[in-house]
């Protein structure tokens, strides 16, 4: 029998969250120690460790949350009803934007070396191309983390913290997560310390900022779960994924453009009343349906 502390206790989210740092930090990090970075096995290692915080999140929503709950979690994950379309149309219509904005400022006034966009190139050649285009930027990103983070993390974090602090605690760790992408070559965050540690130390800071705009999106859906992750997979996809290859110029013009879009919905959240009421709203409910479904699960 589930032990039905479990799933409202904070020792869940303790354990999730370390479960899920040594989990990828162990893969990440003994391929770069061992010198296997780049062969086979070290290959496997690394990725093998990216899909930790999906799979120690199922593990404890499987092994903690009552049936009902479980229903209620996976109904959020996948419902395309539940999620509506204004809120993934939007955010891919933000992220487009902004690199645009970023393409002009860079290539056309600051000179910056045009990004290749093969895989955009590819799609436009053949348009069948959008498919594998997109799982590629499903798997990268949204489906072997978002079970986690928005999943099962960030209701449990918005109970104890409220909206700004949970997004604030999330983001860090989802940025300090990516740490051995930092010494793994051919990954994002490698080139970036190789090119300047300022920026490379940036990278947490906007990883945080991109949290409070997901969690953003996740209180206006009213906690979907498939828009939070979509929200992630669109600003890998639009902001990089399709650009490649690029140079970390153009890539750190894009992250400082979406770091100051970033601000203005922070303080947007900061300062409206409609949304931080909307937000308790969530909240509320996040705590209502605990208690609905532990009564169910006692009944």
């Amino acid at each position: 029998m589930k032990n039905k502390r479990d799933y409202t206790s904070d020792r869940s989210l303790v354990f999730f969250f370390t479960a899920t740092l040594l989990w990828t930090w162990g893969c990440g990090f003994i391929p770069v120690m061992l010198g296997l970075t780049g062969s086979a096995i070290g290959t496997f290692l690394f990725y093998f460790g990216g899909g930790a915080p999906s799979v120690v999140a199922l593990f404890l929503v499987f092994f903690t949350y009552p049936r009902e709950a479980v229903k209620d979690y996976f109904h959020r994950c996948f419902s395309l009803i539940y999620m509506g379309w204004k809120w993934p149309l939007i955010t891919i219509g933000i992220f487009s934007a902004i690199t645009v904005i970023s393409l002009l400022i860079g290539v056309g006034l600051l000179g910056y070396e045009m990004p290749t966009m093969d895989f955009l190139h590819a799609i436009l050649d053949n348009p069948l191309m959008l498919f594998p285009v997109l799982l590629i930027s499903l798997l990268s990103g949204p489906l072997n983390e978002e079970f986690g983070w928005r999943g099962f993390a960030l209701d449990k974090l918005l109970v104890r913290f409220g909206c700004l602090g949970a997004s604030a605690i999330l983001g860090f760790i989802w940025g300090i997560w990516h740490l051995p992408w930092y010494f793994t070559p051919g990954q994002a965050q490698y080139n970036l310390l190789q090119d300047s540690v300022f920026h490379a130390v940036m990278f947490i800071p906007s990883t945080m900022m991109l949290s409070f705009f997901v969690t953003f999106v996740y209180i206006k859906t009213k906690r979907s779960i498939l828009a939070g992750a979509l929200a992630h997979m669109f600003s890998n996809l639009v902001g990089s994924q399709l650009l490649a290859s690029y140079t970390t110029q153009i890539s750190m013009l894009i992250r400082y453009m979406n770091m100051l879009f970033f601000a203005i919905i922070i303080l947007y959240m900061c300062c409206s009343r409609k949304f931080r009421d909307e937000a308790k709203e969530q909240i509320n409910m996040i705590k209502t349906d605990e208690k609905k479904f532990l009564r169910e699960s006692e009944g």
